[in-house]
């Protein structure tokens, strides 16, 4: 007689056993899942601990681009606390698991005016699932008061 297992009790007793990691799409949804939600607490050093030592950011893409610990620690430091981040699509991955994607759009009030972002940010992952790149893609017309 055989002992069916969950896929998380499987998953658990594999890791453990095997002492192994392995990449797969749900690695990747939650470690964008994760930046999203680490963006909306503004927590640095949970964001910064997303990403490999020697991953970029460019945000926007055209713009200077940084070691993600700079680029991070610059730009979400700089949010105003009412910055909110909310998912307008389902995070998308690659079929060889490099990468994936999503659409977000950024809620802010500036200097007593409400502002949107719309932004989909592409991210490149190393195999042991770490963000490498982090590209967000919005432009003059996709920011709004």
């Amino acid at each position: 007689m055989y002992t069916i297992l969950s896929s998380d009790i499987f998953a658990e007793k594999y890791f453990k056993m095997e002492n192994k990691f392995e990449l797969n799409e749900d690695v990747l949804r939650n470690a964008m899942q994760s930046y999203v939600d680490a963006l909306n607490k503004k927590d640095i050093p949970g964001i910064i601990s997303l990403f490999a030592e020697e991953g970029t950011v460019e945000d926007p893409v055209g713009s200077v681009i940084e070691k993600a610990s700079d680029g991070l620690t610059r730009l979400v430091g700089a949010l105003p606390e009412n910055a909110t981040f909310k998912l307008d699509t389902p995070i998308r991955t690659s079929h060889d698991l490099s990468g994936g994607a999503f659409a977000m759009t950024v809620e802010l009030t500036l200097n007593d005016t409400p502002m949107k972002i719309q932004s989909i940010d592409v991210m490149q992952f190393n195999k042991q699932g770490l963000i490498t790149e982090m590209k967000a893609y919005y432009g003059p017309s996709n920011i709004s008061s």
